[in-house]
């Protein structure tokens, strides 16, 4: 075999493990941040009411109450809507926020930011976890990525997403997964689910098999069932072209 034809299989080996490595690490949860003084200097640009779109936005909780919140960048302020409370459970006046939602101008009254998540910021990664602990402290976890196993219990498509429960092994505990993505996943599979709690929820962006430490998708995060068959695909060519 050539050493040019080697090299390009190893290429392509390379680019299919780094382009499903990188999308794993898209995040729906945190998007283009725009800064409070851009939205109060341009706020059609980024009114959402007449042009559905979404932003993130970083600052501190100056105010927090089950009836309003004021996120602040400095002297700039920014309202925002607290109808889904349950999404800023855990957080404390003073501290630093990301908001992912939807920006609302009025140019007869107050614009106001409706938030769909909320996430600590820094973001935080706390890794894998137990569901009993999420339940027993869901304050602690709020507005954080968390990895999670567990029985699937129940699966269910609607309006655009899949909603899942899914049981902690060995104990009653149990939560509740969002997950965006396509999956052909079945209840009474071992899961595993990596997203962001926020809300009671766990927003996933990855729900799969809880496979073996060997596997390939276990040893590239984000490598996709059809990439690994790519990937095999090409070792398997190589080395057929090697005996040659």
């Amino acid at each position: 075999m050539k050493k040019g034809s080697t090299f390009r299989v190893i290429a392509i080996l390379l680019l299919l493990i780094a382009c499903t490595a990188t999308f794993a690490n898209a995040s729906m949860f945190e998007l283009e941040i725009v800064p409070i003084s851009k939205l109060i200097e341009k706020p059609s640009v980024y009114d959402s009411t007449t042009a559905y779109r979404k932003i993130s936005v970083v600052g501190n909780l100056s105010e927090i109450s089950k009836y309003s919140a004021v996120l602040a960048d400095g002297d700039i302020v920014l309202k925002t809507d607290v109808t889904k409370i349950g999404l800023f459970n855990g957080f404390e006046q003073g501290e630093q926020i990301m908001l992912t939602g939807e920006f609302k101008h009025n140019p007869i009254g107050d614009d106001i930011m409706y938030p769909n998540y909320v996430l600590r910021y820094p973001v935080q990664d706390v890794g894998q976890v137990n569901i009993s602990d999420i339940n027993g402290n869901p304050a602690s976890y709020n507005g954080k990525y968390v990895t999670v196993t567990g029985n699937l219990t129940s699966i269910e498509l609607s309006v655009g997403r899949y909603t899942a429960i899914v049981a902690e092994t060995g104990t009653n505990e149990h939560i509740r997964i969002f997950y965006y993505g396509a999956t052909d996943l079945k209840p009474g599979e071992d899961i595993k689910i990596h997203g962001l709690y926020n809300g009671g929820i766990l927003h996933s962006e990855s729900m799969a098999k809880n496979l073996s430490p060997l596997s390939i998708t276990s040893l590239v995060p984000g490598f996709s069932f059809m990439a690994a068959l790519a990937a095999l695909g090409a070792v398997a060519i190589l080395l057929s072209q090697r005996k040659r």
